[in-house]
């Protein structure tokens, strides 16, 4: 399902872009949630508290906290989703090279370049997936790159999952399903709780691996060939 989040303080214009988002998202046969704001603080409110979306519409001319202030917060939590603004007046466009903005549509031509930025975004999230964990917990889901991932432990009835830049995110399936649904050989389990990402990985103490963030993780011994041999591999030895 792709969850899509529409703020606007102008309730005609949130109105008139919601419904237009569902008329594609009907049209083209995708399963969705939309939920709109009238307030930028509500929003960011709730992507603190944990809600995660796919696609975020968002009104650049707002008083006080606007569309842009929403996207800085987005992209600490969400690096790879889309941002799509709404403006009466390009004089933004150039602002949204920082927060890497999908598009700029104008509030009077909406009905003609909406569905346009809606099938790019859902092209852009689909090669996304192929590159990306889907981490779930409870009703939230969010899409972490292979790369940002440092590693994965089992904590008590879920996973932690620790990231470059999302922080420590929880998920609800098992340690080996998860590892299998990655299905990378840059990761490798160091222990039967846990698996890193050799990428930062920087060195073997004992029976230790030293991360690039300075944790260091334990490694069992029946684990350890195969973490050598991992290291071997991809690090350049026979």
């Amino acid at each position: 399902m792709t969850k899509i989040a529409i703020l606007d303080d102008n309730e005609v214009i949130l109105n008139e872009v919601e419904d237009l988002t569902k008329k594609y998202m009907e049209t083209a046969s995708y399963s969705f949630q939309i939920k709109a704001y009238t307030k930028s603080l509500a929003l960011i409110s709730s992507i603190i508290d944990g809600d995660r979306f796919d696609i975020y519409v968002l009104d650049v001319d707002m008083p006080g906290s606007n569309g842009m202030d929403v996207a800085e917060v987005i992209r600490k939590v969400q690096p790879l989703a889309i941002i799509i603004f709404l403006t009466s007046y390009l004089e933004y466009a150039t602002k949204g090279y920082t927060v890497k903005a999908l598009r700029y549509i104008l509030k009077n031509r909406m009905a003609e370049d909406l569905p346009e930025a809606l099938e790019t975004a859902l092209t852009s999230l689909a090669k996304a997936d192929k590159l990306c964990l889907l981490v779930s917990h409870y009703s939230n889901v969010t899409r972490v790159p292979y790369n940002d991932i440092i590693y994965v432990r089992k904590s008590y009835r879920s996973l932690q999952i620790v990231t470059t830049e999302q922080g420590s995110l929880s998920d609800n399936r098992g340690i080996k399903e998860l590892f299998e649904s990655i299905n990378d050989p840059r990761f490798v389990f160091t222990d039967r709780s846990c698996f890193i990402n050799l990428d930062f990985a920087r060195a073997i103490d004992g029976n230790w691996m030293v991360m690039k963030n300075r944790e260091r993780l334990p490694i069992s011994r029946p684990m350890m060939p195969k973490v050598k041999e991992a290291i071997m591999r991809l690090w350049g030895g026979k």
